[in-house]
């Protein structure tokens, strides 16, 4: 195609198509994002809230929020205020717990590392001690009379009370109270 679209040619001459000019958008009225905040202060607290989980805390952000707008406006105006805001008090209270070391689990010891995280899962040697507990009842378990292990694991295991465990072993419950406590000393 020699001429782009829009062109014509007339007596040998190319006209060119005349750009259309248009008035440059009427400025946005400014946002003022203190009144703002200021109107919708409740909703945003109970967003805030429910993201940091304290009311005290999303108070203090939402201030420091208020004296941040306060001091520097958005060159253009936000599409959304309610999230400007928002975003506003949510990036000061991550810098504010950031710079106080408040993140969930750490101690507010001085000397405590927030990036060492403590496992709070079972070491090797506290497995193997536990295992060997169990094995050590287990054991216990089987060299009691069978009497006494039934009455035990009733008593113990089901939590059926004494009377229940009375009758149905055809004993009384003086006589329960008695294997029990031979049971626990055996076990002991």
């Amino acid at each position: 195609m020699l001429f782009q679209p829009g062109w014509q040619l007339r007596d040998e001459c190319i006209v060119m198509p005349v750009p259309e000019v248009r008035a440059p958008k009427p400025a946005e009225p400014a946002v003022d994002l203190q009144a703002h905040l200021a109107t919708h202060y409740a909703q945003l607290h109970r967003r805030l809230e429910r993201h940091l989980g304290c009311a005290d805390f999303a108070r203090e952000c939402l201030h420091d929020a208020w004296l941040r707008l306060g001091e520097r406006q958005p060159q253009e105006a936000p599409a959304n205020p309610d999230a400007y805001v928002y975003r506003v008090a949510c990036n000061l209270a991550m810098d504010s717990l950031r710079s106080l070391k408040r993140w969930p689990g750490s101690n507010s010891d001085e000397g405590a590392d927030p990036d060492v995280i403590a496992d709070l899962q079972p070491g090797p040697e506290l497995i193997a001690e536990a295992r060997s507990e169990v094995a050590a009842v287990d054991r216990a378990m089987q060299s009691l009379p069978r009497g006494h292990r039934s009455v035990l694991l009733a008593l113990r295991w089901h939590e059926m009370s004494r009377q229940e465990v009375a009758r149905r072993h055809g004993v009384s419950v003086r006589r329960v109270d008695t294997t029990l406590r031979q049971a626990l000393g055996v076990l002991r």
